[in-house]
Protein backbone atom coordinates (compact mmCIF):
# COMPACT_ATOMS: atom_id res chain seq x y z
CA UNK A 1 0.00 0.00 0.00
CA UNK A 2 2.88 2.22 0.91
CA UNK A 3 4.19 1.55 -2.51
CA UNK A 4 0.98 2.47 -4.09
CA UNK A 5 0.79 5.82 -2.11
CA UNK A 6 4.30 6.61 -3.12
CA UNK A 7 4.33 5.68 -7.32
CA UNK A 8 0.67 7.51 -6.77
CA UNK A 9 2.19 10.97 -4.97
CA UNK A 10 5.37 10.86 -7.66
CA UNK A 11 2.43 10.63 -10.35
CA UNK A 12 0.72 13.19 -9.62
CA UNK A 13 3.73 15.64 -9.03
CA UNK A 14 4.97 14.78 -12.77
CA UNK A 15 1.68 15.56 -13.13
CA UNK A 16 1.53 18.78 -11.80
CA UNK A 17 5.08 19.79 -14.19
CA UNK A 18 3.95 18.48 -17.37
CA UNK A 19 0.60 20.58 -17.03
CA UNK A 20 2.25 23.76 -16.13
CA UNK A 21 4.28 23.20 -19.17
CA UNK A 22 1.90 22.25 -21.62
CA UNK A 23 -0.38 24.56 -20.49
CA UNK A 24 2.03 27.72 -21.07
CA UNK A 25 2.86 25.77 -24.72
CA UNK A 26 -0.32 26.23 -25.69
CA UNK A 27 -0.82 29.67 -24.83
CA UNK A 28 2.22 30.87 -26.36
CA UNK A 29 1.20 29.17 -29.82
CA UNK A 30 -2.27 30.05 -29.02
CA UNK A 31 -1.01 33.74 -28.98
CA UNK A 32 2.45 33.74 -31.70
CA UNK A 33 1.05 31.45 -34.32
CA UNK A 34 -2.21 32.12 -36.30
CA UNK A 35 -1.05 30.91 -39.73
CA UNK A 36 -3.92 28.71 -40.65
CA UNK A 37 -1.42 27.24 -43.29
CA UNK A 38 1.76 25.92 -41.03
CA UNK A 39 -0.67 25.03 -37.85
CA UNK A 40 -2.22 22.70 -40.63
CA UNK A 41 1.27 21.50 -41.61
CA UNK A 42 2.56 20.44 -38.21
CA UNK A 43 -0.68 18.66 -37.57
CA UNK A 44 -0.74 16.67 -40.25
CA UNK A 45 2.97 15.78 -39.41
CA UNK A 46 2.07 15.16 -35.78
CA UNK A 47 -1.02 12.70 -37.08
CA UNK A 48 1.39 10.83 -39.29
CA UNK A 49 4.04 10.80 -36.20
CA UNK A 50 0.95 9.46 -34.22
CA UNK A 51 0.28 6.90 -36.22
CA UNK A 52 3.61 5.48 -37.21
CA UNK A 53 4.16 5.83 -33.37
CA UNK A 54 1.28 3.56 -31.99
CA UNK A 55 2.22 0.75 -34.50
CA UNK A 56 5.94 0.79 -33.66
CA UNK A 57 6.88 -2.24 -31.03
CA UNK A 58 6.74 -0.62 -27.79
CA UNK A 59 10.14 0.45 -26.69
CA UNK A 60 10.42 1.53 -23.07
CA UNK A 61 13.70 3.45 -23.88
CA UNK A 62 11.63 5.92 -26.44
CA UNK A 63 8.99 6.28 -24.33
CA UNK A 64 9.00 9.75 -22.18
CA UNK A 65 10.75 11.34 -25.77
CA UNK A 66 7.97 9.91 -27.82
CA UNK A 67 5.35 10.98 -25.20
CA UNK A 68 6.49 14.35 -25.07
CA UNK A 69 6.48 14.48 -29.27
CA UNK A 70 2.77 13.21 -29.16
CA UNK A 71 1.73 15.93 -26.61
CA UNK A 72 3.37 18.47 -28.47
CA UNK A 73 1.29 17.36 -31.81
CA UNK A 74 -1.68 16.88 -29.70
CA UNK A 75 -1.14 20.60 -28.79
CA UNK A 76 -1.03 21.99 -32.40
CA UNK A 77 -4.08 19.55 -33.13
CA UNK A 78 -5.89 21.21 -30.60
CA UNK A 79 -5.21 24.52 -31.17
CA UNK A 80 -6.02 23.94 -35.38
CA UNK A 81 -9.41 22.25 -34.20
CA UNK A 82 -10.44 25.37 -32.28
CA UNK A 83 -9.21 27.88 -34.94
CA UNK A 84 -11.50 25.81 -37.71
CA UNK A 85 -14.20 23.97 -36.13
CA UNK A 86 -17.25 26.86 -35.82
CA UNK A 87 -18.95 27.58 -32.09
CA UNK A 88 -21.82 25.47 -31.84
CA UNK A 89 -19.48 22.09 -33.18
CA UNK A 90 -17.13 23.12 -30.12
CA UNK A 91 -19.83 23.35 -27.40
CA UNK A 92 -21.38 20.39 -28.58
CA UNK A 93 -17.12 18.50 -28.31
CA UNK A 94 -16.80 20.34 -25.11
CA UNK A 95 -19.47 18.59 -23.73
CA UNK A 96 -19.86 15.44 -25.30
CA UNK A 97 -16.15 14.62 -25.23
CA UNK A 98 -16.68 14.55 -21.10
CA UNK A 99 -19.64 12.49 -21.06
CA UNK A 100 -18.16 10.34 -23.08
CA UNK A 101 -15.28 9.82 -20.69
CA UNK A 102 -17.12 9.41 -17.82
CA UNK A 103 -19.12 6.42 -19.41
CA UNK A 104 -16.39 4.56 -20.40
CA UNK A 105 -14.75 4.51 -16.56
CA UNK A 106 -18.19 2.82 -16.07
CA UNK A 107 -19.43 -0.87 -15.92
CA UNK A 108 -22.06 0.63 -18.66
CA UNK A 109 -19.30 1.79 -21.21
CA UNK A 110 -16.98 -0.72 -20.87
CA UNK A 111 -17.71 -1.64 -25.02
CA UNK A 112 -16.68 1.74 -25.85
CA UNK A 113 -13.76 2.86 -27.78
CA UNK A 114 -12.28 4.75 -25.20
CA UNK A 115 -12.78 1.99 -22.42
CA UNK A 116 -11.52 -0.96 -25.18
CA UNK A 117 -8.04 1.38 -25.63
CA UNK A 118 -7.49 1.68 -21.86
CA UNK A 119 -7.79 -2.30 -21.79
CA UNK A 120 -5.30 -2.60 -24.35
CA UNK A 121 -1.92 -2.06 -22.20
CA UNK A 122 0.20 -1.96 -25.36
CA UNK A 123 -1.74 0.58 -26.73
CA UNK A 124 -2.71 2.66 -23.83
CA UNK A 125 0.89 3.37 -22.63
CA UNK A 126 1.10 5.16 -26.19
CA UNK A 127 -1.33 7.35 -25.57
CA UNK A 128 -0.26 8.55 -22.19
CA UNK A 129 2.35 11.39 -21.44
CA UNK A 130 5.23 10.24 -19.21
CA UNK A 131 7.51 12.14 -16.77
CA UNK A 132 11.20 10.72 -15.26
CA UNK A 133 11.09 9.19 -11.74
CA UNK A 134 13.59 11.37 -9.39
CA UNK A 135 14.43 8.38 -8.09
CA UNK A 136 15.16 5.52 -11.03
CA UNK A 137 14.78 7.05 -14.33
CA UNK A 138 11.82 5.18 -15.32
CA UNK A 139 8.56 6.37 -16.90
CA UNK A 140 5.73 7.99 -14.75
CA UNK A 141 2.68 8.07 -15.81
CA UNK A 142 0.76 11.13 -16.08
CA UNK A 143 -2.41 12.38 -18.82
CA UNK A 144 -3.15 10.85 -21.68
CA UNK A 145 -2.95 12.42 -25.03
CA UNK A 146 -6.45 12.70 -25.09
CA UNK A 147 -6.73 14.45 -22.25
CA UNK A 148 -4.16 17.54 -23.38
CA UNK A 149 -6.06 17.47 -26.47
CA UNK A 150 -9.44 18.79 -25.10
CA UNK A 151 -7.79 21.32 -22.72
CA UNK A 152 -6.36 22.45 -25.71
CA UNK A 153 -9.48 22.79 -28.03
CA UNK A 154 -11.28 24.21 -25.02
CA UNK A 155 -8.16 27.24 -24.43
CA UNK A 156 -7.82 27.71 -28.62
CA UNK A 157 -12.23 27.93 -28.81
CA UNK A 158 -12.21 30.46 -25.79
CA UNK A 159 -9.13 32.55 -28.15
CA UNK A 160 -11.32 32.39 -31.09
CA UNK A 161 -14.18 33.39 -29.94
CA UNK A 162 -12.33 36.14 -27.58
CA UNK A 163 -9.33 37.21 -29.22
CA UNK A 164 -8.01 38.17 -25.75
CA UNK A 165 -4.32 36.73 -24.21
CA UNK A 166 -6.03 37.43 -20.85
CA UNK A 167 -8.68 35.31 -21.17
CA UNK A 168 -6.91 32.27 -22.61
CA UNK A 169 -4.72 32.88 -19.77
CA UNK A 170 -7.51 33.18 -17.05
CA UNK A 171 -8.79 29.65 -18.83
CA UNK A 172 -5.41 27.63 -18.61
CA UNK A 173 -5.31 28.48 -14.91
CA UNK A 174 -9.07 27.52 -14.49
CA UNK A 175 -7.87 23.95 -16.00
CA UNK A 176 -5.00 23.37 -13.95
CA UNK A 177 -7.50 24.41 -10.83
CA UNK A 178 -10.33 21.24 -12.39
CA UNK A 179 -6.90 18.88 -12.68
CA UNK A 180 -6.28 19.80 -8.83
CA UNK A 181 -9.06 18.77 -8.08
CA UNK A 182 -8.95 15.51 -10.21
CA UNK A 183 -5.77 14.84 -8.22
CA UNK A 184 -7.47 15.57 -4.57
CA UNK A 185 -10.43 13.53 -5.30
CA UNK A 186 -8.30 10.65 -6.59
CA UNK A 187 -6.17 10.84 -3.62
CA UNK A 188 -8.84 9.63 -1.54
CA UNK A 189 -10.06 6.79 -4.00
CA UNK A 190 -6.90 5.27 -5.65
CA UNK A 191 -6.81 2.62 -2.77
CA UNK A 192 -10.36 1.51 -3.42
CA UNK A 193 -10.79 -1.91 -4.89
CA UNK A 194 -13.62 -0.48 -7.84
CA UNK A 195 -10.57 2.20 -8.58
CA UNK A 196 -9.39 2.30 -12.18
CA UNK A 197 -9.01 5.75 -13.02
CA UNK A 198 -10.63 9.04 -13.19
CA UNK A 199 -11.94 10.62 -15.71
CA UNK A 200 -9.66 13.68 -16.49
CA UNK A 201 -12.16 16.09 -18.76
CA UNK A 202 -15.38 16.99 -16.94
CA UNK A 203 -13.93 18.55 -13.39
CA UNK A 204 -11.78 20.71 -15.69
CA UNK A 205 -14.61 21.89 -17.95
CA UNK A 206 -16.61 22.36 -15.07
CA UNK A 207 -13.92 24.76 -13.98
CA UNK A 208 -13.96 26.70 -17.48
CA UNK A 209 -17.68 27.02 -18.27
CA UNK A 210 -18.46 30.31 -16.32
CA UNK A 211 -15.42 32.12 -18.23
CA UNK A 212 -16.97 30.28 -21.77
CA UNK A 213 -20.20 31.25 -21.06
CA UNK A 214 -19.08 34.89 -19.98
CA UNK A 215 -17.71 34.88 -23.42
CA UNK A 216 -20.56 33.90 -25.76
CA UNK A 217 -23.22 35.48 -24.04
Amino acid sequence: MQDLKARLIESIMHSIIIMIISLFITYLIIINLSNIFWMSMISIIGAIFLIIYIKKPYDKECLIINSWLCMIFAIFIGILIGKIVPLSNLIGVGIGIPVFDIISFMKIGSKTTNAKVMSNKNLMSKLIVYGKSFKNNNPIPTKGLGDFLFYTILLSGIYKVSNDSNFVFYGACLIFLGCAINWIIVCFIYNKKWYKGFPATFIPLMSLLPLFLKLVN
